[in-house]
């Protein structure tokens, strides 16, 4: 379990990396556990100090809501841990 979720981890992060390298911040829908983004935002800093995540995190039913209500002018950079079914609306 601890291999997949490094894996994960890593695939995120370089994902992060490629969404936006020259950005000074990047804005993250997600609905990921609190405590587990405060260690995602810790390794995702090592490599990349310059750049801050703002974090929006909520239920997934209300990152979908937001995602519907801007999709004409989307705010995220990256939207992460929705269930695939969110995506599709």
């Amino acid at each position: 379990m601890k291999s997949i979720i490094t894996t994960i981890s890593v695939a995120f992060f370089f994902i992060l990396s490629l969404a936006n390298a020259n950005a000074g911040s990047l804005t993250v829908y997600t609905a990921i556990e609190a405590e587990d983004l405060k260690r995602y935002a810790a390794t995702f800093n090592e490599d990349h100090p310059d750049i801050e995540i703002n974090w929006v995190r909520d239920s997934t039913g209300i990152i979908t809501a937001k995602l519907l209500a801007e999709k004409n002018n989307p705010q995220a950079d990256i939207i992460w841990g929705l269930a695939g079914t969110s995506l599709m609306l």
